[in-house]
C-alpha cells in the first residue's frame, strides 16, 4: 500500500516540475525582450508559462511599433498582468463579441470609445489649478 502512495506522491511531483521547467525567468529573455517586456520584470517570475509565452509574442512586434505604440502597449501589458483569470476571460469575451458585429457597428463602437477617451483626456487636462492665496 505504501508502495502505491510513493509512487503517487513522485508522479504528482514530477507532474509539477514539469509544469514549471518551461516558465522563462526573467534573466534568460533576450535584451530587446526585456525592453518591450521591461513594465513587468517585477513580476515576470511569478507569471504563468502561458502568459509569459503570450508576452513574448508580443514583444517580438515591439521593435516595429512607434514610441507612442511602445507606450500604449507597456501600459496595457501593465494592465492585462494584473487582471483575475475571471477578468480576462470576461475581456476575451467581450472582444470576441467585439469582432462578430458587423465593421459599420465596430466602426461605430471604436468611434463612441474614442470620444469617451478625448472628452475624459480633455476634462483631466483642463483641470483648474487651486488658487494661490494674495499676498
Amino acid at each position: 500500500m505504501s508502495l502505491i502512495i510513493l509512487r503517487n506522491i513522485l508522479f504528482a511531483l514530477l507532474l509539477t516540475a514539469s509544469a514549471h521547467s518551461f516558465a522563462q525567468p526573467w534573466a534568460a529573455l533576450t535584451p530587446p525582450q526585456q525592453q518591450a517586456l521591461a513594465p513587468l520584470a517585477t513580476e515576470w517570475n511569478s507569471l504563468s508559462e502561458k502568459q509569459q509565452k503570450n508576452f513574448t509574442k508580443i514583444a517580438q512586434r515591439y521593435p516595429h511599433l512607434t514610441p507612442e505604440q511602445r507606450q500604449r502597449l507597456q501600459e496595457r501589458m501593465v494592465k492585462w498582468s494584473k487582471l483575475s483569470p475571471e477578468a480576462r476571460k470576461q475581456a476575451r469575451e467581450k472582444y470576441k463579441s467585439f469582432n462578430q458585429l458587423p465593421p459599420e457597428k465596430r466602426e461605430a463602437v471604436k468611434q463612441t470609445l474614442r470620444e469617451r477617451h478625448a472628452i475624459k483626456h480633455q476634462s483631466a487636462t483642463s483641470a483648474v489649478a487651486p488658487a494661490t492665496p494674495a499676498k
